[in-house]
């Protein structure tokens, strides 16, 4: 078993300092271009001494913690941890706030640490992407306080760390001779499962086509299984644009499973939101929805119950848990069981799993989860696209918008009062676009100042009105 596990600060705090409701009062957040931008702006504003994207580490027993700061100001003696946002800055919820705080006072220890300082001013920078105004809390903490508040939130994590690092030693000592699932290979899939693993092995990329038939979807998820131990790899993404390619790559784990029945392999299927909403006319937070109540204080049990569950496959003489197949209903079962949204719980599990099964937008979406969740814990993972020939359409879909001003116009009488303001100003925008009158398209070199402006302040009310109305009524 590794003697060390290593942690990103971000998820320490996500682990250890959530509570409270689940909240979506104040989502959704910038996308990752707009925070990356957002950081950019905040810190091209600082003096010339201060020192961005500071990286840091610490120790606490078996755990490694390491992350970049925001930024450090020497003069000041202030680190900063800085968060965009978009909208009403008071409707944050106040669990938001100690997400922020723990994750900031977790950087100020470890700059104590490596500068040998004795206290240290600790910042929050809230950067409105709209406004591009910032708010900014400051508060002062002896480096004595801060060591207490990292060593409490590293014993939090310990145990589930150590329970980590003996699951990954298992599951790579099992992918490391694991067997086909059949007795022999049918025509063509031996070729195709050699080349997904000669590419996994290598980081390359491979685009593969095969005849109808020949077992595609085994020949690629078994070779991909296979070389994840060799290349360090965390997880597999199987991703695919239908939920009949869910459900055959879901089966072909199932079959891996029971063909090799004490092997310890998390898959998590992960569902659109609206097909596992419990409660779809309810606002998502704690004060309309009983499964977002308390969400963050019942999520440690669920996430144990979740990942405890007996597998399909592995009878009781195995030591080994073996497959743990979080498909939806399995997901659903154990969060009612504790009154936690089967959603966001899969959202949740996804950190922990091995495979997930998922829509190609959860990865490649311009606010993919997936993505994001990778580069924030510097995941090492395989991506499989299914009928990657759908991509071109879907990608289409994603990366491309179309704003209609004679919809915006025919909207504004019926829509909700807080909406009629921020559409007819949108409309103006529209009708001050640089457009000749006979043209029938312009390309504009930036989208106007205005323009932007009005859509954002747009978006950020009718994201606040739909998370009081989920309907939109």
């Amino acid at each position: 078993m590794p003697s060390r596990y290593t942690v990103a600060v971000r998820s320490l705090c996500e682990f250890t300092a959530k509570q409270g409701d689940l909240d979506l009062r104040f989502t959704p957040s910038p996308t990752a271009q707009e925070g990356i931008a957002g950081h950019k702006l905040v810190t091209s504003r600082r003096a010339s001494g201060y020192q961005s994207e500071v990286s840091l580490s610490g120790q606490y027993g078996a755990l490694h913690v390491r992350g970049r700061a925001d930024g450090y100001d020497p003069d000041a003696n202030r680190v900063e941890e800085i968060k965009t946002f978009r909208g009403d800055l008071t409707r944050m919820p106040e669990n938001h706030r100690q997400l922020h705080w723990a994750q900031a006072k977790i950087y100020a220890w470890l700059l104590c640490v490596a500068r040998d300082l004795a206290e240290i001013h600790v910042a929050l920078v809230y950067f409105d992407i709209g406004s591009q105004d910032e708010t900014v809390i400051d508060r002062l903490y002896a480096a004595p306080e801060l060591e207490a508040f990292f060593d409490l939130h590293c014993s939090r994590f310990l145990k589930w760390a150590e329970q980590e690092m003996r699951h990954r030693t298992a599951r790579d000592a099992a992918l490391t001779v694991l067997d086909f699932p059949h007795a022999d290979f049918r025509s063509g899939q031996r070729a195709l499962a050699e080349a997904v693993y000669r590419a996994a092995c290598s980081t390359r990329c491979l685009m593969a086509q095969a005849p109808t038939g020949i077992g595609k979807t085994i020949a690629t998820i078994f070779p991909a299984l296979k070389a994840m131990p060799g290349q360090s790899q965390d997880k597999l993404f199987f991703l695919t644009a239908k939920t009949s390619g869910r459900r055959v790559a879901l089966d072909c784990l199932g079959r891996i499973g029971t063909a090799t029945p004490a092997m310890p392999l998390r898959v998590v299927e992960i569902v659109a939101r609206d097909k596992a909403c419990e409660h779809p006319d309810l606002a998502c937070h704690g004060d309309a929805c009983p499964l977002a109540r308390g969400f963050y204080d019942r999520l440690p049990q669920a996430r144990a119950a979740a990942l405890a569950l007996p597998s399909p496959t592995a009878g009781p003489a195995h030591a080994m848990p073996g497959l743990v197949l979080l498909e939806r209903q399995a997901v659903r079962t154990v969060a009612l069981a504790h009154q936690v949204c089967p959603y966001y719980l899969t959202q949740e599990l996804t950190r922990w799993a091995d495979v997930v099964v998922a829509d190609y937008n959860y990865y490649f979406d311009m606010t993919a989860m997936l993505f994001g969740l990778t580069l924030a814990n510097d995941w090492r993972v395989n991506v499989l696209v299914d009928e990657a020939h759908n991509m071109v359409e879907r990608a289409r879909k994603m990366y491309s918008a179309n704003l209609d001003q004679e919809v915006l116009q025919a909207l504004q009488p019926s829509a909700p009062a807080v909406l009629r303001a921020p559409l007819a100003a949108l409309t103006r925008q529209c009708s001050a676009l640089p457009l000749a009158p006979e043209a029938t398209y312009a390309v504009l070199p930036a989208i106007p100042a205005a323009f932007r402006a009005a859509l954002q302040t747009l978006l950020s009310a009718m994201n606040e009105f739909l998370a009081e109305h989920p309907a939109g009524a």
